[in-house]
């Protein structure tokens, strides 16, 4: 399995992303693909691409609650 941080409130220096209040998760197991939360805006999308994952091949998304800063991207997509 593989979990990428594609959003939170803090980034790691010198990888060219960026940051906001909220969360989104890239999940990744042996054959499904899951975005969990899409964080505030669209940013959980710029650094999906910055990090080489294509979000259209995105199996199922799950919200874990209705609050922007965790599905206002969702408007994005």
């Amino acid at each position: 399995m593989r979990l990428v941080v594609l959003i939170d409130n803090c980034t790691i220096n010198g990888r060219n992303l960026k940051g906001e209040g909220g969360a989104s998760y890239y999940i990744e197991d042996e054959d499904k693909k899951f975005l969990l939360d899409a964080g505030a805006s669209g940013l959980f999308m710029e650094n999906a691409k910055n990090l080489d994952i294509n979000l259209d091949d995105i199996d199922t998304v799950v919200l874990s609650h209705g609050h922007y800063d965790h599905a206002g991207g969702l408007r994005i997509l």
